[in-house]
């Protein structure tokens, strides 16, 4: 005998030695609200009487040659059977329809014979995968939040919510509820409130591990002179395979599509063929930084928003971009308006000396008349004040003319 077979019999002795000549334990993940079918297979005979326990109370009994298949837990309500059919052949599975979390639970497959009796067990597990991670910014309680929700899974899965770089622990703390619907599902919701400059990160991991999604999101706002190269960056904080890239540029709430990619098929489109471009080639690795060249202030300021779809996995970023002109194309266009206050203090001003000559005018002519009709009489000539206007020196001269 070689030391390789040597090795292969001692292995199998301490086997049988560790489950005392029983075959060990089947792990058996079933989905909510789909069939399941728990494995038992045996050796025939001809002679068997199969029975099926779960937590050691018979559910399903069946006896080889009589044909006659009893259902003795009235609580699966007809959804357990065997398949009939093939007991002959030595296979003696359970079929459950439309598993719910009260199918959970340690199974037995008892199978006895003239020749032997066969026992097996199965640890039956219930999982409602996830099926979607929302991370949103909201204002719902009067300011504003970023919320990681997901709906519909069981058992209720874990909730992380951080952000990247890690805030001080009194100013982020996430509040995390869970709540189950009639059917036992259940829905989860983690909350952090929003601040700047901070990417918000949330992995949601189902109760067995069988799952992990990842979603990011990021805010931010950048500015830029018309003309020049522009950089917005979008990185996904993991390193991502097989994903899908898309650009969206939101100007006066009206949203379009400005580039799109598809790793996998490495297929590309792009509304603004001369005035973008992605930072790096194809998005290697989950860069989808967006290039613009020579932007321009009206066309090119508003929200870029990109998304990065991967397997289970979305990194969101949106980017407030405000494009401002060029200092001499700001000088240009604002040395117009510093000549219209000048003209319109010119035109004020002549105006005021157009009316001072006309008043100037009326007086002298005024005085002449007054000072003809009493050329015979003594002239009296009353100044108020040295340094009064000419006006009401004019005034006071024809009121001291007038005959007494």
């Amino acid at each position: 005998m070689t030391a390789a077979n040597s090795w292969i019999c001692l292995i199998l002795l301490w086997i049988a030695a560790e489950t005392n000549g029983k075959t060990p334990d089947v792990q058996l993940t079933c989905i909510f609200s789909e069939d399941c079918v728990l494995p038992c297979v045996f050796e025939a005979v001809g002679d068997e009487m199969i029975y099926w326990f779960r937590q050691n109370v018979p559910i399903q009994s069946y006896i080889q040659g009589s044909g006659r298949l009893d259902q003795a837990d009235q609580q699966y309500n007809s959804r357990t059977s065997l398949f009939t059919e093939m007991i002959p052949s030595g296979n003696a599975s359970l079929h459950i329809q439309k598993c719910g979390p009260q199918d959970r639970g340690k199974y037995r497959c008892l199978v006895t014979s003239s020749q032997e009796t066969t026992e097996q067990f199965i640890i039956v597990k219930v999982e409602a995968p996830i099926q979607s991670v929302s991370l949103e910014t909201t204002r719902l309680s009067g300011f504003e939040e970023v919320i990681c929700s997901s709906q519909d899974a069981y058992p209720a899965p874990r909730v992380n919510l951080f952000t990247e770089p890690a805030s001080l622990p009194d100013s982020l703390q996430p509040f995390t509820r869970k709540t189950a619907d009639k059917q036992g599902l259940y829905s989860v919701e983690s909350k952090l409130k929003k601040l700047k400059d901070l990417t918000y990160i949330c992995l949601v991991q189902s109760f067995y591990r069988s799952q992990t999604w990842r979603a990011s999101l990021q805010e931010k706002e950048t500015f830029s002179v018309e003309g020049q190269d522009l950089i917005i960056p979008c990185v996904a904080p993991w390193k991502l395979q097989n994903f899908t890239l898309t650009w969206s540029f939101t100007k006066e709430h009206k949203s379009s599509t400005i580039y799109t990619y598809d790793s996998l098929t490495q297929r590309s489109s792009s509304v603004w063929k001369e005035n973008m471009r992605l930072v790096t080639p194809r998005g290697r690795g989950g860069d989808g930084s967006l290039q613009l060249h020579n932007p321009l202030s009206l066309e090119h300021t508003g929200t870029y928003t990109c998304i990065l779809y991967a397997h289970q996995t979305k990194h969101e970023v949106h980017t407030r971009v405000n494009i401002t002109l060029k200092p001499e194309k700001q000088q240009s266009e604002s040395s117009p308006q510093r000549w219209i206050p000048a003209v319109i203090t010119g035109l004020a001003v002549t105006a005021v000396a157009a009316i001072i000559g006309i008043i100037k005018s009326g007086c002298t002519k005024s005085s002449k008349i007054h000072g003809e009709a009493t050329e015979m009489q003594p002239m009296r000539v009353t100044v108020a004040n040295s340094r009064a206007a000419s006006e009401d020196t004019c005034l006071t001269e024809e009121i001291a003319n007038r005959p007494a």
